[in-house]
């Protein structure tokens, strides 16, 4: 009998030692396949936009926003407007910043300049507005800088992504701006 139990808590404790064991061990590659879905994801959010906005981004530029920003291509153009179903240029502009990042700006492109520093065309960066004096001497047009020239803005013929290069945009051209109290 004494030798029957020790047998038995002899397979206990094997059974214990094993299961403990095998509890504690790591599946292989487990980091390396979340990162490699994670970075295929991210590679796949910005292929799909940037195929949507017809621009080549990097992958650095917060997804939220380009999300957001995308999802307003096409939306007709509205004089006051600032909704999905109908925007002006403006409103696009502070739909869109008080969506993504909370923050309330002037409701004009004429003052929005007064919520951004001042800068040169050659430091623009992704999510800095693009300011155009097209009519007279003071600003009437407003975009949204992306990457690599291109910008998106509500023109007569609604959201659309255009280029500073092109002749247009180039003649008016006034500033970009970075929003003061976006932190970056």
């Amino acid at each position: 009998m004494m030798k029957k139990l020790s047998i038995y808590r002899l397979f206990l404790f094997v059974i214990a030692f094993i299961a403990l064991a095998s509890s504690c061990r790591i599946p292989k590659n487990t980091s390396t396949s979340n990162t490699t879905t994670t970075v295929a994801s991210t590679s796949d959010f910005y292929k799909k936009y940037s195929k949507i906005l017809g621009v080549e981004l990097t992958g650095k530029e917060d997804a939220k926003f380009i999300e957001e920003v995308a999802a307003w291509i096409g939306t007709p153009y509205v004089y006051g407007g600032e909704s999905k179903t109908g925007t002006d240029c403006s409103g696009m502009v502070q739909t869109i910043y008080k969506d993504v990042y909370n923050i309330k700006l002037y409701r004009t492109a004429f003052d929005l300049v007064k919520n951004c520093d001042l800068v040169k065309k050659k430091d623009l960066k992704t999510g800095d507005l693009v300011f155009f004096k097209i009519n007279n001497t003071k600003v009437s047009h407003v975009g949204i800088y992306l990457v690599n020239g291109k910008f998106i803005h509500a023109s007569s013929k609604g959201v659309m992504v255009s280029g500073l290069s092109e002749a247009y945009y180039t003649k008016y051209f006034y500033s970009g701006g970075r929003i003061k109290n976006l932190k970056s």
